[in-house]
């Protein structure tokens, strides 16, 4: 395909660049001319777009066409992480016998050095030994396997931990997914203890009776007469970490439309046959008539015709008054020898009062001291079974950390595997009518449930009164505020 020659300039005969507005050899402007576009250049006008009625396109390009909002659902991943999960059988077994691993080797290593101090003496036909090394060593494991169970009790009754636990994830809770107790924990020991008359498959068929569990809880013998239950919590949630078994309540702000309805600014504006100045101004105080106005026909308080200003200050004696009617014109005398009394004109029903020019001074009153009171400290009872008593302000989160110059008297911190408590979640001040809570614009919000069953979501930044006895929510945890 030919291409079109270059045009020369008219001043030295250059050959001119496409769309070029002046000779670069010589200088001299190309008049009349125009700009033709380069080869290979891209066309700016591009197809037409599905466009939005009311949003009028401000580019210099094309526009991008409009894709409507669609809802893709929930991650799997995320619905699966948030489900509860029953320990199965081989877990419970092996996490059982790490926790008896201690001690086993504390009476091994003990009978093993006891069996060396034995002392065989011969007396006569007999041989006497000698077992105090033995009964001392095995006395001292003893002791110490015991103060390890009650350790292991202990702990497990609060958090549902033990080493075997936290080696293959397992957690164990009562019926609805809190701490187990000290009871509880005791009637499972104390099961599996008894078990223990059949040597060895006693105690394991106790602790993998959960297999042949039919209501799906997966508990074992001991499970049901403690009334516990064990998680699995590398596979699911944790219900001592979000708030038990029952279903979380989230406080997390409602999502935000992005895209709106807004009128078009090309369609044609027509007011509504019921619009009145007074309906578009229903705060507005009715107008007063003054003397020097004629009356309305209308409504007595709709604005005069011509308002004035000021208020005239010396304008004659009142002659009538607004609303009321006459049958003859009130007739003036001027007063003679009396002296002159002012009284004020009768006030329209309906009227505003007026304002009072000075307001009454308040440093002329009496100054009263109020003496200072020290509000009682207040005990936070978290869901884990944690107690905290605040007296001023406390920051609670996982990693709380004030403001620049904050005066914060206590730093909480939480720990949250799930991490649905921020790092900064509340703010908490202790008065004297209770716990004001205020949510630090976290991520999964809060919500306080007051005593009379009422739950309240918190707005980011907005202090709000927890009574004693109410339950403050943030993110999965919770904490009941009572009296220290």
């Amino acid at each position: 395909m030919a291409q079109k020659a270059a045009d020369p300039c008219r001043n030295c005969g250059a050959a001119l660049a496409p769309g070029a507005a002046f000779c670069t050899l010589c200088g001299t402007a190309v008049a009349n001319r125009a700009a033709s576009p380069a080869q290979s250049s891209v066309s700016l006008q591009g197809p037409e777009a599905h466009t939005v009625p009311g949003i009028i396109s401000v580019g210099a390009g094309a526009t991008a066409p409009f894709v409507a909002p669609v809802q893709v659902g929930v991650d799997p991943r995320i619905a699966a992480a948030t489900a509860l999960v029953p320990g199965g059988a081989g877990r419970r077994l092996v996490a059982k016998i790490i926790d008896g691993v201690l001690p086993s080797l504390l009476i091994g290593v003990a009978a093993l050095i006891g069996s060396l101090k034995v002392k065989v003496t011969q007396v006569g036909e007999f041989a006497q030994l000698d077992l105090t090394w033995l009964l001392v060593a095995t006395s001292i494991a003893s002791l110490l396997s015991l103060g390890y169970f009650i350790w292991l009790w202990l702990w497990e009754a609060k958090s549902g931990k033990t080493p075997g636990n936290l080696m293959l994830g397992l957690r164990t809770t009562n019926m609805d997914g809190g701490p187990a107790g000290l009871l509880a924990i005791f009637l499972r020991y104390l099961i599996v203890g008894v078990s223990s008359i059949v040597p060895t498959i006693g105690p394991i068929l106790v602790l993998i009776s959960n297999t042949w569990d039919a209501n799906g809880k997966k508990q074992g013998w001991h499970d049901k007469v403690a009334h516990t239950l064990v998680f699995n919590v590398k596979a699911g949630r944790d219900p001592l970490e979000t708030g038990g078994i029952a279903e979380r309540v989230n406080y997390a702000p409602a999502p935000v439309s992005t895209i709106s309805q807004v009128a078009s600014p090309m369609a044609p504006h027509t007011p509504s046959p019921m619009a009145s100045p007074a309906a578009a101004r229903p705060f507005e105080a009715p107008a007063v008539a003054f003397h020097n106005q004629p009356a309305s026909q209308g409504n007595p308080f709709a604005p005069p015709s011509n308002p004035q200003t000021h208020i005239p200050v010396d304008q004659g004696p009142i002659t009538t008054v607004p609303g009321a009617t006459s049958s003859a014109p009130p007739a003036y005398a001027p007063p003679v020898s009396a002296p002159s009394s002012f009284a004020p004109p009768a006030q329209v029903v309906g009227q505003v009062p007026p304002i009072a020019d000075t307001l009454p001074d308040e440093e002329a009153g009496e100054t009263r001291v109020r003496p200072l009171s020290q509000p009682q400290a207040l005990r936070l009872t978290f869901d884990d079974g944690r107690t905290e008593d605040v007296g001023g302000a406390a920051l609670i989160g996982r990693n709380p950390a004030g403001y620049d110059g904050e005066m914060i008297s206590r730093l909480i911190s939480i720990q949250d595997s799930s991490r649905s408590v921020s790092k900064t979640h509340l703010h908490v001040r202790v008065s004297g009518e209770g716990l004001w809570v205020t949510d630090r614009n976290s991520t999964n919000g809060s919500g306080i449930t007051h005593p009379s069953g009422s739950m309240v979501p918190l707005a980011g930044g907005k202090p709000a009164l927890a009574e004693p006895g109410s339950t403050v929510h943030f993110g999965d945890r919770h904490f009941v505020v009572g009296r220290a």
